[in-house]
């Protein structure tokens, strides 16, 4: 789910629900009110999550994924601001606060992700730390809203927090653990390459065929005319390339907000490139030019 979809959802089934006065996210004081507007956010919201799959069964009870609480906050004008991320020397962690539209904090929270966690043990270090900001992000807005998705009819512990190695839970029921992003498939071609690139907005696109240009100048500078390579060379640029959009998409899936920045496009190429940061030149490949580069694949 986009973040656009989950904007356009939010307007749809949230109109009157938008947060103004009264020092509460109900625009009223009234405790019944506010009970009443609750029970009708949970309602919208049940049917959002359900129908866009943004929960997980876990030992029989759905809890809600961090893009079903970012949707909720969406509804009520609470978003999550990740203040600060930091490297342990076993992982990373992050702290996250839960802010309204006019600034004020409505909840905190730090969280890591370790090395000691089993899934986590041989990740990147830019994996672990997204993880660390996505767990502490569901986690700050918990605070505010956890009363609201429990009135939804969900575990208001956010999926994220769930145990990873199976600590605490009973081993007789079937259960479905939540676990770090899996393991994205590379592109098979330049068009399915342009299409995963193309799923950011306009500047990613643009900065990720401008890395693309910096590294078949860094790779081939004897070459001309990357159209004219023989295919052994075309073969290690895209090569490269899709290592890059794969590294690029586990670190900011596309529903994910926000986006990479032109830094974070940097990283993913220098994750292909052992550890060399390329330098953004100004004349960028555009999507005809990727596609061309590949016709001989």
């Amino acid at each position: 789910m986009t973040e656009a979809e989950i904007i356009h959802d939010a307007e749809v089934i949230g109109t009157e629900l938008e947060p103004v006065a009264h020092g509460t996210l109900f625009r009223t004081d009234d405790p019944v009110e506010i009970v009443r507007r609750a029970s009708e956010t949970a309602s919208a919201l049940a049917d959002v999550l359900r129908k866009q799959k943004l929960t997980v069964n876990i030992q029989g009870r759905e809890h809600v994924r961090v893009e079903g609480w970012t949707l909720l906050g969406t509804m009520l004008g609470v978003f999550p601001v990740c203040e600060w991320t930091r490297q342990l020397p076993d992982g990373w962690e992050a702290r996250v606060e839960a802010k309204t539209r006019d600034g004020a904090v409505v909840g905190a929270a730090e969280a890591e992700c370790l090395r000691t966690e089993k899934q986590w043990s041989s990740r990147d270090d830019y994996a672990l730390r997204s993880m660390a900001q996505t767990r502490a992000t569901s986690k700050a807005l918990r605070q505010p809203l956890g009363f609201v998705v429990s009135l939804a009819g969900f575990d208001p512990t956010p999926a994220e927090e769930m145990p990873r190695d199976g600590a605490g839970m009973s081993s007789g029921a079937p259960e479905r653990r939540v676990e770090g992003p899996k393991p994205l498939a590379p592109p098979r071609s330049w068009a399915k390459l342009s299409e995963m690139a193309g799923a950011y907005d306009e500047g990613v696109f643009e900065w990720f065929n401008g890395f693309t240009d910096s590294a078949f100048r860094y790779l081939f500078p004897e070459e001309q005319d990357k159209n004219k390579m023989a295919r052994p060379k075309k073969d290690e640029l895209f090569r490269v390339c899709a290592g890059a959009i794969v590294h690029l998409h586990e670190a900011f899936p596309p529903s994910q907000f926000p986006g990479p920045a032109v830094e974070d496009v940097r990283v993913a190429f220098a994750k292909v490139l052992d550890g060399l940061e390329l330098e953004l030149l100004e004349e960028t490949l555009d999507e005809e030019a990727v596609e061309a580069a590949g016709r001989d694949q």
